[in-house]
């Protein structure tokens, strides 16, 4: 498995994954030029695009989807709350027939890999996280949640793999010029993952397979690459575990990341 974060942040998430074989996409916030242009500066392409796994139906998470469906017949996965909640002027014509509804908790079979949805905590109708599983390594994608609830952590634990939300830093959010309603909105249990939150979380998930987390969906008024990988880095110290045992990065939204191999 392979995993590309071609852009992440508040303006667009796109994010490009090899795996058993087969090539697709989370989310399409991305314009379909800059999907290209990105893949193509890592010497990578869409060629035989089998699908796209979308989390939820915000703009900076599917509007690209018209232009992308015109150039590629690919499936569109998503929960059934997503897809009647999707604005039109994202879809244009794409055919209904391209849509396939996947339902939380529920593992997809795939063939040479699999997929497990799970649901998220944000404003939106239905929104999704993703586990995707290749033989025994699995990679646990998860932004856009205000939290995510301790029952539920088996369904994440001890993935090769974490792309998780670190939004924001709290006193930045605070000390913002942003309306009170929308700094409200964001600390929400239907908000965004603070980066306190993110490394208090992941320090619960995190196991002995674990080698790879990519903060993602960071903001670029509210934070920093570095308040967002120093917190990680204090709150693993706070609590006895050696952060260099994993490759930590941050994802960007001007520049995709480096390629991750799992």
């Amino acid at each position: 498995m392979k995993a590309l974060i071609l852009a992440s942040g508040s303006a667009a998430n796109t994010t490009y994954l090899e795996i058993g074989g087969s090539k697709i996409l989370i989310d399409c916030g991305l314009s379909y030029r800059q999907i290209v242009y990105r893949l193509k500066e890592k010497g990578k392409d869409l060629d035989g695009l089998a699908g796209v796994f979308i989390t939820h139906e915000h703009a900076d998470h599917v509007a690209g989807l018209r232009v992308l469906a015109k150039n590629h017949q690919m499936k569109i996965y998503l929960s059934k709350g997503t897809y009647e909640a999707l604005d039109k002027r994202y879809l244009g014509d794409v055919s209904d027939d391209l849509f396939v509804i996947v339902k939380e908790n529920e593992v997809h079979d795939f063939g040479d890999y699999k997929v497990m949805p799970f649901n998220t905590f944000h404003d939106a109708a239905a929104p999704f996280g993703y586990r995707f599983i290749e033989e025994e390594k699995s990679l646990v994608y998860i932004t856009d949640t205000g939290y995510f609830p301790i029952k539920h952590y088996d369904l994440l634990r001890n993935a090769d793999c974490y792309i998780i939300e670190s939004n924001h830093e709290v006193e930045m959010l605070l000390e913002s010029s942003r309306p009170w309603q929308l700094k409200r909105r964001i600390l929400d249990d239907q908000g965004h993952l603070s980066n306190e939150d993110s490394a208090n979380l992941l320090l619960n998930l995190a196991g002995d397979r674990t080698r790879h987390i990519v903060l993602a969906h960071l903001s670029r008024e509210c934070n920093l690459e570095e308040l967002a990988i120093g917190t990680y880095k204090r709150v693993f110290f706070e609590q006895g575990v050696d952060i260099t045992c994993y490759n930590l990065l941050a994802a960007r939204q001007n520049e995709s990341s480096e390629e991750i191999i799992i």
